[in-house]
C-alpha cells in the first residue's frame, strides 16, 4: 500500500487539515477527558482524526496528542488512536493482554537451482526466498502494527542483498504485498520472488487498510536495501486502521501470521528485529491488544549476519554519543599525559597514557548499546 501522503494531493490535504483545525477550535472539545481520541470535537473518532494526527508527525518537540505521555508524539500514539476509530464519545480505554505473541519464525520456501530471467529482471542461481511469520498462541488474532524505534530499531539485514522487482520500484515503490499483482507472475516469473512486507496476508488475498508512518516523509524509500534500519525516537512503521469499519481485519486461520517475503541474492541469509502489536478476536470478548518489543529472527546457516556486536568497553564513549569515533580520540589526546582518574583513564592506573590510547583504538568504530 502506498504511504498515505502519496495518495492525497498536498493542497487537498492542507485544506482538509485546515477545516479540522477550525472545527477543533470551534468545538474546543479535543482535550476532553472522556474522549481523548476525538481530536476535532465532533463526538466520534473517525478517519479525519487520523489525518490530523499524521499531519505533523515526525516534528521534533511535538507533544500534541502524546497519548502515552512519554514526551513526544510517536508511533505508539498512532496505534492507540487507531484502536478507537469508529467509536463514539465517551471512550473507554482498550484492555491489554499477554501471552499471545510467541516470537518470530523465518523459513525458506524456494531456492533457485538455476538463474531466473524474464526480460524484466534477473535472479541468480542459489537465490533463496524466505517467508517471515509472527508465531501466536491462538489463530484468533491479527497483526495490527509493525514498527521500530530508537530503543528497538526495525532492522532487516541481508548481506548478499535482496531482490526487488522493477514493478515495485517503478509503479508503487512501497514494497508491500498489497502492491503485488499475482496476475503478472505468469508473464514475469521473477515477480513472484519479489521481497515485500505485509500484515497477515499474501499477495492476492484480502488486505487490511494500513498506514505507513515515519519520522520523514520518504522513509519508505530505504526499503529496497539489503541493510535496513529505522530507529527514530518517534518510531517508523505501519499499522492497520480498519479494525472497526469492516471485516477485512478478521484473523487468518493459522497460528503463523505472515509478515513478509524476502529473496536473498546469495546464501548468507537474512535476519532482523521488529516490534509487534496484535489484536484479539476471541468469541464473546472485546478486542484486546498486546505488544512485544525487540523480537528477532535469523535464518539458519554458517553465516550470522545479525550477530550482536560486542559492547563498547566501559567508559570508552567519552562524549556519550553512542559510538566510539574521532571525537573520543581527540578527547583522549587532549588529556594525554595527565595524572587523573577522569574518564580518559580507561585502565584506571591514574594516568592517561599509551595503554589508554590503545584500549580506545581497539574499540574505534563500535556502536554502543
Amino acid at each position: 500500500m502506498t504511504p498515505w501522503h502519496h495518495h492525497i494531493p498536498a493542497r487537498i490535504l492542507q485544506t482538509a487539515v485546515c477545516l479540522i483545525l477550525i472545527m477543533t477550535m470551534a468545538a474546543d472539545m479535543a482535550a476532553q477527558d472522556d474522549c481523548p481520541y476525538d481530536l476535532d470535537g465532533d463526538g466520534v473518532t473517525a478517519y479525519n482524526e487520523l489525518l490530523f494526527f499524521m499531519m505533523d508527525y515526525g516534528v521534533d518537540g511535538n507533544t500534541d496528542h502524546d497519548f502515552n505521555n512519554n514526551g513526544f508524539r510517536d508511533f505508539e500514539d498512532a496505534l492507540m488512536l487507531s484502536r478507537h476509530l469508529g467509536t463514539n464519545c465517551p471512550q473507554a480505554e482498550v484492555q491489554a493482554t499477554t501471552g499471545n505473541i510467541l516470537g518470530l519464525q523465518i523459513e525458506p520456501v524456494d531456492t533457485l537451482a538455476q538463474g531466473l530471467s524474464d526480460g524484466n529482471d534477473t535472479i541468480p542461481a542459489g537465490a533463496i526466498t524466505y517467508r517471515l511469520y509472527a508465531v501466536v498462541s491462538n489463530p484468533e488474532v491479527t497483526i495490527s502494527g509493525v514498527w521500530g524505534n530508537a530503543e528497538f530499531p526495525l532492522t532487516l539485514n541481508a548481506p548478499d542483498g535482496l531482490f526487488f522487482s522493477s514493478f515495485q520500484t517503478v509503479s508503487s515503490g512501497t514494497y508491500f504485498a498489497s502492491d503485488v499483482t499475482p496476475l503478472l507472475v505468469s508473464v514475469f516469473p521473477t515477480y513472484g520472488h519479489a521481497s515485500w512486507w505485509t500484515m497477515n496476508h499474501a499477495p492476492g488475498e484480502d488486505f487490511q487498510s494500513q498506514v505507513t508512518l515515519g519520522s520523514t516523509a520518504d522513509f519508505m524509500d530505504d526499503m529496497d536495501d539489503g541493510n535496513i534500519q529505522f530507529d527514530a525516537d518517534m518510531g517508523d512503521g505501519w499499522f492497520v486502521y480498519d479494525a472497526v469499519y469492516d471485516d477485512m481485519g478478521l484473523p487468518t486461520a493459522s497460528n503463523l501470521k505472515l509478515l513478509g517475503q524476502f529473496t536473498t541474492l546469495g546464501q548468507s541469509g537474512v535476519c532482523g528485529q521488529l516490534n509487534l502489536e496484535v489484536r484479539t478476536h476471541f468469541d464473546g470478548e472485546p478486542a484486546q491488544y498486546e505488544q512485544a518489543y525487540g523480537l528477532t529472527f535469523a535464518t539458519p546457516g554458517a553465516d550470522t549476519p545479525c550477530e550482536s556486536l560486542p559492547p563498547c568497553p566501559e567508559g570508552a564513549d567519552l562524549d556519550q554519543d553512542g559510538m566510539i569515533g574521532t571525537s573520543e580520540v581527540l578527547l583522549m589526546l587532549a588529556a594525554f599525559g595527565e595524572v587523573t582518574t577522569g574518564p580518559e583513564d580507561l585502565n584506571g592506573d591514574g594516568m592517561v597514557n599509551v595503554s589508554d590510547v590503545l584500549l580506545l583504538l581497539g574499540s574505534f568504530g563500535m556502536i554502543c548499546g
